[in-house]
């Protein structure tokens, strides 16, 4: 693969005593990526979904209609979470217990006890209902009016199943949490994300797309949130080709991901080609609708290596982000970067987190190299769309 060692190993011989560190952190580089093993969990995207057959064993038995169906790490919704779980409460709510909650929105007295916990989604429980009538009141304005454009109306004559699956409980929930409770922006939130899954339903019905650099799910952190990595420097088509593979990776893991449905994106910055990404509509796109669609889905954003020219980028790309997306960025140096996967990732996806690293600061690493490396270092076939040969042997 690639370059053959033996190269390396001259570049290492030529050099001089005082640049016998920088030849051997090459050679280091090189090894790493080149030795990496493929991932023990791989995940084929439509093996996540129930047969069939088991969805009528599940509607006979009795169990609710909008429980979730199977995903390949078994998902409790949120309504079945168990009281006595403990969990972190959501500070931006403001509200410690239902005691609390109640005296200040002058609700009725609480079901529960009064000293007992909120839960992330007991927070704007009273809104749910609301919002969820007041979107599903909106839509059938819409369609009634003919308020809806050639493509949306297309779409819509061949069934509207966004609908139903955009608001169920757990969706409103999580459009609520990442409004802070504000039903005047939750229901635009919720509004447009339904729209934008009816425009992208073949994008999100074939979990296919042509892959415009290496974004992945590379592995999960220490919390088993899934992991999206993707570097600058393997990016080959503009910022606007780029989108389908950002929905489709970030949809992947939505569905690998564990109670909270959180992911975290690690995004290397070394080598950024700034001409790809200077396209201000692309980006306004899909600011707008990946942040309604994947509302309250990032846990935490890693930059790594930002440099001056990233840094322009940044700064003209940032206005198109939301307050509350940017306090989850951190720009970290590659040291920074690796002391923090080491302290919050698990082993295998910190070696595969590293490897990542080297190949993409390896000047003899070819593009076909850091693809294949992208490839072996997926725990899912989405957003990639390829299956590795064990895989399909098996």
């Amino acid at each position: 693969m690639g370059n053959a060692l033996g190269d390396v190993s001259n570049y290492a011989c030529c050099t001089t005593r005082g640049d016998e560190a920088a030849a051997l952190l090459v050679k280091n580089r090189h090894h790493s990526w080149q030795d990496v093993p493929e991932t023990e969990e791989f995940q084929v995207f439509f093996d996540c979904y129930e047969t069939r057959e088991e969805m009528v064993q599940r509607t006979f038995s009795g169990e609710s209609e909008h429980r979730p169906r199977r995903w390949p790490l078994e998902r409790r919704s949120s309504g079945e979470l168990p009281r006595n779980r403990p969990l972190s409460l959501v500070p931006e709510a403001g509200f410690r217990t239902f005691a609390e909650r109640a005296s200040i929105r002058q609700l009725p007295e609480p079901t529960f006890r009064d000293d007992m916990p909120l839960l992330p989604e007991d927070v704007y429980e009273d809104l749910v209902p609301v919002l969820k009538e007041e979107v599903l009141e909106q839509w059938r304005r819409r369609m009634e009016e003919g308020d809806l454009d050639e493509q949306l109306q297309k779409q819509l004559q061949a069934g509207f199943p966004e609908l139903e699956e955009w608001t169920s409980l757990s969706t409103v929930r999580r459009m609520l949490r990442a409004s802070q409770g504000n039903l005047a922006q939750a229901t635009p939130m919720l509004m447009k994300a339904i729209e934008c899954r009816v425009r992208e339903r073949e994008l999100f019905q074939c979990m296919r797309c042509k892959a415009a650099c290496d974004m992945r799910i590379i592995g999960r952190d220490r919390q088993n949130r899934p992991t999206i990595y993707i570097s600058a420097r393997s990016q080959t088509e503009p910022l606007r080709a780029l989108i389908p593979q950002v929905f489709l990776a970030f949809e992947a893991a939505t569905r690998l991901a564990q109670e909270d449905g959180q992911a975290i994106l690690v995004a290397d910055m070394i080598q950024l080609q700034p001409h790809l990404n200077m396209d201000l509509f692309a980006f306004k796109d899909l600011a707008n609708n990946f942040g309604v669609v994947f509302a309250d889905r990032l846990n935490c954003i890693l930059i790594v290596d930002f440099s001056w020219v990233a840094q322009a980028v940044w700064s003209t790309l940032k206005p198109f982000l939301s307050e509350r997306t940017q306090r989850k960025i951190n720009f970290l140096s590659e040291a920074k970067a690796r002391s923090f996967v080491s302290e919050n990732f698990s082993a295998a996806t910190r070696d595969r987190i590293f490897s990542s690293f080297d190949i993409n600061r390896d000047e003899l690493s070819t593009q076909e190299d850091r693809f294949a490396h992208a490839l072996r270092t997926a725990i899912c076939d989405v957003p990639l769309g390829e299956l590795r040969a064990a895989d399909e042997a098996g």
